[in-house]
């Protein structure tokens, strides 16, 4: 056998090993429906929370990467769609939680804005019949 006859087999084989090694790299990373689908309620949750008025920067980041993963479930990498679908459910799960707090927030302020109406009303209705202790001398 020549050298060139044996290069010849030695690269067809080495071609036939890309090729496989290519296929099975594709058979092997699954559609992450699971994972896509805990992403998209994710967002639903995060909207519901109203993420996009109190948490946008996090919001837009969860909706860019949502794009993203499209995109990439249309090219069938399915290892990049999986690995942004956590990034999704983590940047919205991160906005719905800023967006309650913000609002729980608001109540609060407002709740003890209430308070301290009330308080000045007592104070200055004498039909209350509240009377505030003398202040001590």
């Amino acid at each position: 056998m020549t050298l060139q006859r044996m290069a010849s087999r030695v690269r067809l084989s080495l071609s036939w090993l890309v090729v496989a090694a290519a296929l099975s790299a594709c058979a092997s990373a699954p559609v992450p429906e699971q994972q896509i689908t805990l992403s998209r309620d994710a967002v639903n949750r995060a909207v519901s929370a109203e993420a996009t008025q109190y948490a946008p920067l996090e919001m837009k980041a969860a909706q860019d990467k949502m794009f993203l993963m499209e995109r990439a479930m249309g090219e069938r990498d399915y290892v990049q769609a999986r690995t942004l679908a956590e990034q999704i459910e983590a940047d919205a799960n991160l906005a719905e939680r800023k967006a309650r707090a913000v609002k729980w927030q608001k109540q609060l302020v407002d709740a003890r804005s209430g308070i301290q109406v009330l308080k000045q009303e007592m104070l200055q209705d004498p039909a209350t019949g509240f009377n505030p202790p003398a202040s001590a001398q």
